[in-house]
């Protein structure tokens, strides 16, 4: 008589199931509330946090089952694959964003224009100059030929495209009137709001061009910013190419010049100052004189046609009125 012992069925797999499992609707359920705005961003962050310990959680007791299993043998390996890949995706924002926290400056405010940034709608000022200089030295003002209210117009489309909402806007009205408009971005994964600020100035060449990004939450972006920027550029660039054609780039210290060159190349240059103000008032004979003998006398015109002269007839002084 042989004594048969019960298959062993580990515990700890079946655990890293449950894990899993709750892992990932935690997570999306509570991106779309979020998108949706009925919880705020801390809240949020929150059902994030508990969503991301399930899933270590998750890969960890299926890590552990494996070895178990590896050792006294039983079921439960089905179970183990499957919590720890369930795990392993609802992992995969948190670990892509390990990666931009190494790689990225800890940044969460970036403008083109570090000495006069544009204003964002929450008033913040800006402190990380010195740093985004260094980790974004491609980050300046942009200076284009063309009119600002030009460039306003595609600037707005491009802000369509991205799908930003804007929130304040200062149109152009005169054509060397300065125009701005702010805006709100959301990220595409856990809809997080970011404010953008973008200001066109009247420039020598044409219009130049500032732009601010700031995240609302956290003390580091990674990354967003800076190329949510460049992103900006780019779609810009692409706008005027094909509303304008290829347009030559402007360099920063590019101006015009100081004065505009002559038609004459004999004639004398003219002074700096202002110009000269008659000593006295000309004389008008003398002038008539003047022109006579430099200009030949203009030739008679021709009568008009007696249907015509009628009509013309009351708008000389002391004509006949027409019947």
């Amino acid at each position: 008589m042989r004594k048969i012992l019960p298959l062993f069925r580990s515990r700890l797999a079946a655990a890293s199931l449950r894990f899993g499992r709750l892992a990932l609707p935690v997570l999306v359920i509570s991106a779309l509330i979020h998108r949706a705005d009925i919880v705020t961003t801390p809240q949020f962050l929150i059902l994030l946090t508990l969503g991301l310990l399930l899933a270590a959680a998750a890969c960890g007791t299926a890590l552990i089952a494996g070895l178990v299993l590896w050792r006294r043998g039983g079921t439960g390996w089905a179970q183990a694959v499957r919590g720890f890949v369930y795990g392993a995706v609802a992992l995969t924002p948190a670990l892509f964003a390990l990666y931009a926290f190494a790689i990225y400056p800890q940044l969460a405010d970036v403008s083109t224009d570090t000495e006069n940034p544009p204003q964002i709608a929450s008033g913040l000022p800006f402190t990380g100059a010195a740093r985004q200089a260094e980790a974004y030295p491609d980050l300046v003002s942009r200076r284009f030929r063309i009119a600002p209210p030009d460039l306003h117009r595609a600037a707005l489309q491009v802000a369509a495209r991205n799908r930003w909402t804007i929130t304040a806007e200062l149109p152009p009205g005169m054509p060397d009137e300065p125009t701005r408009f702010q805006a709100v971005a959301t990220t595409l994964v856990f809809a997080f709001r970011d404010d953008i600020a973008v200001r066109i100035l009247p420039d020598p060449v044409g219009a130049r061009l500032d732009i601010r990004s700031a995240s609302r939450f956290g003390r580091h972006d990674f990354g967003a910013n800076a190329n949510r920027v460049r992103g900006f550029f780019e779609n810009l660039d692409a706008v005027l190419v094909a509303a304008y054609g290829i347009l030559d780039p402007v360099e920063e210290d590019e101006d015009l010049p100081a004065d505009l060159p002559l038609l004459d190349a004999d004639a004398p240059e003219r002074d700096a100052g202002p110009a000269p103000l008659p000593g006295a008032k000309p004389d008008p004979e003398a002038s008539g004189a003047q022109s006579s003998t430099t200009t030949p006398a203009p030739l008679p015109l021709e009568p008009l046609p007696d249907d015509l002269s009628e009509i013309y007839e009351e708008d000389v002084p002391g004509g006949t009125p027409a019947r």
